[in-house]
């Protein structure tokens, strides 16, 4: 995003004459003569430095933090610091503990999704397991009804699963869930537009997804985000999604992704979390960093 240009000021001096400045000016010099001196006069002293206001800002990179706690638990804190926590399963694993001016999504109510406790006493703004719009000045987000299985029903709250759509740090990122969908919808594809980032599961017996049926694959085929971050999974889905898409790894919970990280020509998968160590005895993978 650019800066438009600093307004050109046009001053206008109305001097004052007073019976002491008239007393000191010969009988020859007009007050329109006068006039034309001071604004002459004022012209020629050196311009001051444009206030910061009209100053031309430094353009903010467009990145965001992610900080992962396992399961679908993760932290998408914006260039603010602003920190929108979703499907908090273990408090204890925060970055650092909750504030007021975090925001909390739940996509839906499982166990490995859901912590009641810390919901109940959330002390933030939240989307709890239902559509809606949240806005910030610098995060806007959108809740999608989805289901957990094909064949739920789709409904604005108390659903089986929500996809939540979540613009900051000029990206676009979209956390499904756990979504069971064999395709996603019409409506739910042109909600979700061109999507930056897809957190999601590719393996999950509870949704009847695995490597034979593709389901997980299948619904990032259909809608081809510039990165996929699994949830769930396992190796052999791993196995199938990197014969398909550039493989990643980071070996740390907390991994910094730009828009300048993403390719327009090609969708990337970034392995986090514990599972890491593992896949990568069996499956190629690249350091983020030396992406």
């Amino acid at each position: 995003m650019g800066c438009s240009s600093a307004p050109t000021l046009t001053a206008t001096f109305e001097p004052i004459l007073t019976d002491a400045t008239v007393a000191q000016t010969t009988p020859t010099m007009s007050t329109q003569t006068l006039a034309s001196q001071l604004v002459s006069e004022t012209k020629e002293q050196p311009s001051a430095t444009p206030s910061p206001e009209f100053a031309t800002a430094t353009p903010v990179p467009a990145c965001v933090d992610l900080y992962y706690g396992e399961y679908a638990q993760f932290e998408i804190i914006n260039p603010s610091g602003l920190r929108i926590l979703v499907d908090i399963n273990d408090p204890e694993k925060f970055s650092s503990p909750a504030v007021a001016r975090d925001i909390l999504l739940t996509t839906h109510t499982h166990w490995d999704h859901f912590n009641d406790e810390f919901q109940a006493n959330f002390p933030g703004d939240q989307l709890f397991v239902q559509t809606g719009l949240l806005e910030r000045p610098d995060v806007v987000i959108q809740g999608i009804a989805s289901s957990h299985n094909e064949g739920d029903r789709l409904l604005p709250e108390g659903g089986t699963n929500y996809i939540y759509l979540i613009e900051t740090g000029g990206l676009r990122i979209a956390h499904f869930g756990d979504i069971g969908q064999t395709r996603l919808s019409e409506e739910q594809l042109n909600m979700l537009g061109d999507i930056d980032i897809a957190i999601t599961q590719i393996h999950n017996p509870y949704s009847d997804m695995n490597a034979e049926n593709r389901k997980g694959i299948q619904l990032m085929e259909q809608l081809r985000p510039r990165l996929i971050i699994p949830t769930h999974s396992n190796l052999d889905t791993i196995k199938l999604a990197v014969m398909q898409w550039d493989g990643y790894y980071a070996e740390s919970p907390t991994v910094q992704i730009c828009e300048s990280d993403l390719s327009d020509d090609g969708t990337k998968i970034l392995l986090l979390g514990d599972a890491v160590e593992m896949m990568r005895k069996y499956v190629d993978l690249t350091p983020w960093k030396d992406q």
